[in-house]
């Protein structure tokens, strides 16, 4: 993208504060700058807009800002101005203009819901644009691992009649067909001379082959009172790709796979003023999405209308539901619909060709077997970041992630302490963390120094306020009163207060839940961390432990505890992870290494594991033998970053 105007500076730093917690300017700072900004910045801790207008700044400077607005758009916690905010600032529009404020307004709640949040990542990432022959044509989605669906006029030149009115063959070769995945902001993608895999920011796969699987043309007079009758007359295109990219990490660090979205088995609800979602790539632009409502089926009822906005080159888009489930394969806006005349844009009639009567044409064709249903398990997350040229390998720590993975349940644990060694070990543990969750939680800490200043009421003030919970006026903080004991007032009555402020919250932000709170006690050796007088007993008494009956429950809250020594945590069911002594590096190295090979698109074989294990072996022996010797973690990432790097030298 080009530099930023001061405008847009301005705009995004406001865009932050509004929809960032500190924990989540750490986890976009980390990811995109390899740093921790709580750290660099403490003095601005305390101050959204200096912290926000900071991390703008230092990626502006950094040339960083596109990086890091791309993985925002793909990982973050979705609400109204993070989809749409940010959308307007990267398009020149201002974010405090009327229009904006009127589209969130109507559209705010839907935003917010916890639902919306889940979807919107899931199925803007199977949504590709499609190209021919380089020029971007439309849009088109998986259905598939391997399997994109588009809109037979987006292509038409590359089929011809097979003899037979509604059966086609292909006639055109598959690296003459395009499709651009992860196309999130301008500038467009460079598709000349692409051969396929990750080109920049966007991965492009080519059509297979052999790769038309079914076709049915377009109906004459889509859209307008002069339509034709269907018959089989669908407007949609079914292609196989030269690779299974939906079975692939939709991040080149690893992660949970890209996956498809599903054609339904049964007949779908079409239900008027049911929401509906469209997601899309306007006249080959980057993704958009419009929201809008159901509003019936046209005379065929093979057509779905809704009033959404959409323009020229989303043919082929992805209309679906508040649940991301599949509505129709957006065709054509409708020229004439009943009812007034539409006052804006976003108010026109659209439509799409309803999905069940797509997946009952499918069925219908011998040769057609149903996709399995998408893989919902990760893949294991090789590098805190999605740079190959500059990657941050993980060596080991699966139990690590494993108790995340387990504590992000419902039912799991929600506890865990990590002891190592001085030195690096919170750092890189905060960075693993927030790189397993991207910013669909909100991460709050409190080191050392917070635990030796803040007294047990500042401390539940700090950790409401950082978890962005505005405190209810009606219900104060709790004093400890000269009736009742200190015991009482730090294990019941400011752990009840907590749980209120955030069950609260969560009726009206259930996306920001569970949240985590990360205590780093770990200091040099023979230094002591000093808890302030009751901060232990609060802390103790909010993450559940108290005797029976005296409980005071925050399913809200996950707890990391990081320290260089065991902690006294007598009465605590936690998880353990031991950073001390010996661990099976070797085998670390062979799995980050297998998963970066893997994940990296033009790498697609697997590697022999005992070669990968020698190596490792190898590498340790050079280490310790070394002048300078790195710890045998640095030492093992280095070489996983040597073997990429010599993968991609000719």
């Amino acid at each position: 993208m080009a530099k930023p105007s001061p405008y847009q500076i301005e705009d995004l730093v406001q865009l932050f504060v509004r929809t960032l917690s500190p924990g989540s300017l750490s986890w976009l700072a980390s990811a995109s700058l390899d740093i921790d900004l709580l750290r660099v910045e403490g003095d601005s801790v305390g101050d959204m807009a200096a912290l926000s207008s900071k991390l703008v700044t230092r990626l502006v400077d950094a040339d960083k800002l596109e990086e890091a607005l791309a993985l925002l758009k793909r990982e973050a916690k979705q609400n109204p101005y993070l989809v749409v905010g940010l959308r307007e600032i990267l398009e020149g529009r201002r974010l405090d203009s009327p229009q904006l404020q009127a589209l969130l307004t109507d559209y705010e709640p839907f935003f917010n819901s916890a639902t919306f949040q889940r979807m919107l990542p899931r199925v803007s990432s199977v949504v590709c644009a499609v190209a021919v022959k380089n020029e971007l044509r439309g849009t088109g989605f998986l259905i598939g691992p391997d399997l994109v669906l588009t809109n037979y006029h987006v292509i038409p030149e590359c089929l011809r009649p097979n003899g037979a009115a509604d059966t086609f063959i292909q006639d055109a070769v598959g690296s003459e067909l395009q499709f651009v995945f992860d196309y999130q902001h301008e500038p467009p993608p460079q598709l000349s001379g692409t051969a396929g895999g990750r080109s920049g920011r966007v991965v492009v796969v080519r059509a297979a082959a052999q790769w038309l699987v079914h076709a049915r043309r377009t109906r004459p007079g889509e859209g307008t009172a002069a339509a034709e009758a269907v018959g089989l007359q669908h407007d949609y295109v079914v292609v196989r790709l030269e690779r299974d990219i939906g079975n692939r990490p939709s991040r080149v660090g690893g992660g949970w796979i890209r996956g498809w979205l599903q054609l339904p088995k049964e007949e779908c609800d079409y239900v008027s003023k049911k929401r509906v979602v469209v997601f899309q790539h306007p006249a080959g632009m980057a993704q958009q999405l419009d929201v809008g409502y159901l509003e019936q089926l046209d005379a065929s009822s093979t057509r779905a209308w809704y009033r959404v906005s959409t323009a020229q080159g989303s043919s082929g888009g992805a209309a679906v539901d508040a649940n991301g489930e599949l509505l129709a394969l957006h065709n054509a806006a409708v020229d004439s619909p009943p009812g007034p005349p539409a006052p804006r844009p976003e108010d026109r009639v659209n439509q799409g060709v309803r999905i069940d009567t797509i997946a009952a044409d499918l069925r219908g064709c011998a040769a057609w077997q149903d996709p399995p249903d998408p893989d919902k398990q990760a893949t294991t997350v090789w590098s805190l970041n999605d740079n190959t040229r500059e990657p941050r390998p993980i060596i080991g720590r699966r139990v690590f992630r494993e108790y995340i993975e387990e504590m992000m349940t419902g039912d799991g644990k929600r506890v865990m302490s990590v002891i190592g060694d001085y030195g690096t070990f919170v750092r890189f543990t905060i960075a693993l963390l927030q790189r397993m969750l991207g910013n669909q939680a909100q991460v709050v800490r409190f080191g050392p120094g917070n635990m030796q200043k803040l007294a047990p009421e500042e401390f539940a003030r700090a950790l409401v306020e950082q978890l962005g919970v505005a405190s209810d006026p009606k219900d104060p903080r709790p004093q400890q009163t000269s009736t009742e004991t200190r015991e009482r007032w730090l294990g019941l009555d400011l752990p009840a207060w907590v749980a209120r402020q955030l069950v609260r919250h969560a009726k009206a932000q259930p996306g920001n839940f569970p949240a985590w709170v990360i205590i780093d006690v770990a200091v040099p050796p023979n230094d002591t961390v000093f808890w302030t007088d009751g901060l232990r007993e609060l802390v103790t008494a909010l993450v559940g432990v108290r005797d029976a009956g005296q409980v005071v429950e925050i399913p809200q809250l996950r707890w990391l505890f990081l320290s260089t020594a065991p902690l006294p945590a007598a009465g605590m069911d936690h998880l353990k992870e031991d950073l001390r002594g010996d661990a099976d590096l070797p085998d670390g190295f062979r799995e980050c290494m297998q998963n970066a090979w893997q994940s990296i698109d033009q790498l697609e074989a697997a590697l022999p594991e005992n070669f990968l294990r020698a190596i490792a072996v190898t590498t340790l022996k050079d280490n310790s033998r070394a002048a300078a010797p790195q710890s045998a973690r640095k030492a093992l990432a280095a070489k996983v970053v040597d073997f990429l790097e010599s993968a991609h030298t000719p």
